[in-house]
């Protein structure tokens, strides 16, 4: 069970993400929903109830992906978004890894929903594109060395 609650107009909601890069830095890896949406985002997703975030992010990419890599955490971000009217709290445990295989394909669909395409992107294009949260795409481009803390509404 996901560790996803909703109350009267309000929603919690714990998850995983990952900054995860080609072997030379040069490509971060993102997705994008086939369903009208506009924007990219870092994969990973949900966390599970009694769940620790590093087993998570491990779970979520090896069924995304069938990636297994190592993981280190860069951010810790709360995010509170507006959506329907629901007010939309979120925590979220972004990690960094590297992908040290060749790309193989530039996209590809994610393994369990077909609705999700994902994209090696050169990270010099990533002020281009529209990339949720807004705070990833500095965490992509400063590869920062300490654990961030972010709060954003």
């Amino acid at each position: 069970m996901n560790l996803d609650f909703t109350k009267e107009n309000y929603r919690f909601n714990a998850r995983v993400s990952a900054i995860i890069y080609n072997k030379d830095k040069t490509k971060v890896l993102l997705f994008k929903i086939n369903d009208g949406r506009d924007f990219y985002m870092l994969p990973g997703g949900r966390i599970e109830l009694n769940e620790d975030s590093k087993t998570a992010i491990s779970r979520e990419i090896n069924e995304e992906l069938n990636y297994n890599l190592e993981y280190e955490l860069c951010s810790i971000q709360e995010n509170f978004v507006s959506k329907s009217n629901i007010n939309i709290m979120q925590y979220c445990f972004c990690y960094k890894a590297i992908y040290n295989d060749e790309i193989e394909r530039i996209s590809f669909n994610c393994l369990d929903n077909e609705n999700q395409m994902f994209y090696w992107t050169d990270i010099k294009d990533i002020d281009k594109l529209n990339i949720l949260p807004i705070s990833n795409k500095n965490l992509i481009k400063e590869q920062f060395n300490e654990i961030q803390h972010i709060i954003e509404k």
